[in-house]
């Protein structure tokens, strides 16, 4: 049963192991019809916005670092799943260029976003900083996605970009690809960090209204 000590001052929330399983089970559905709705083409206007990553930092602040490296991971087999299916004409290029390192980067840039989210809540939930926590380590999420993702299109799929991007050299690449996404990015990082800690905040009035009840 969900329950709340108090610590420092501060209100501490658990989970039994029964509300984090079903969480987290919730978490992943959201995952995927997020991931599904992103691909094919949710907008604000006339960028592409993904909200994939609020329940993966949801549930690595709420349930801990390692359901949010879960809910990375099936944020990562729902992408190589998609371009496996065509959906991804650039990333089933990236496929057919080097399959292991793709289907590694797919997998890692959402395991780390959700872990080091969890982690870094976990850090500064121990010095009673829970804001503080949240705000970074949401604002981490979308960072470590991003960032994993262009270092390995830098280091291990350069040659391949620089084809499809017509430049020449790690630092080009580099700078066309932010050119592309930066808009994606920016929006990401708004989204996360802005409704992260808004939905934390109802699930954890509704849990604790059950628990007066």
């Amino acid at each position: 049963m969900f329950d709340e000590t108090v610590a420092g001052g501060k209100i501490m929330y658990n989970f039994s192991k029964t509300e984090k399983i079903v969480g987290g089970g919730i978490l992943a559905a959201i995952v995927i019809i997020l991931q599904l709705l992103s691909t094919f083409g949710f907008h604000i206007g006339s960028v592409p916005i993904s909200l994939v990553l609020i329940p993966i930092a949801i549930g690595a602040i709420l349930y801990g670092p390692l359901m949010g490296a879960f809910l990375g991971g099936v944020f990562g087999i729902v992408v190589i799943a998609m371009i496996l299916g065509g959906l991804d004409p650039v990333s089933m290029t990236m496929m057919q260029f080097n399959a292991i390192c793709t289907i590694l980067t797919c997998l890692l840039k959402g395991i780390l976003s959700g872990l080091v989210c969890g982690l870094v809540y976990k850090a500064f939930s121990k010095i009673n900083q829970r804001t503080i926590g949240t705000v970074i380590g949401t604002l981490l999420c979308p960072i470590i996605n991003t960032g994993f993702y262009v270092l390995m299109v830098v280091f291990v799929f350069r040659e391949l970009m620089e084809k499809i991007l017509k430049v020449k050299g790690g630092k080009a690449v580099f700078t066309a690809l932010m050119g592309l996404i930066s808009v994606n990015v920016i929006s990401e990082i708004v989204i996360t960090v802005v409704f992260t800690p808004i939905v934390i905040r109802i699930i954890k009035i509704v849990m604790s209204s059950r628990k007066g009840n």
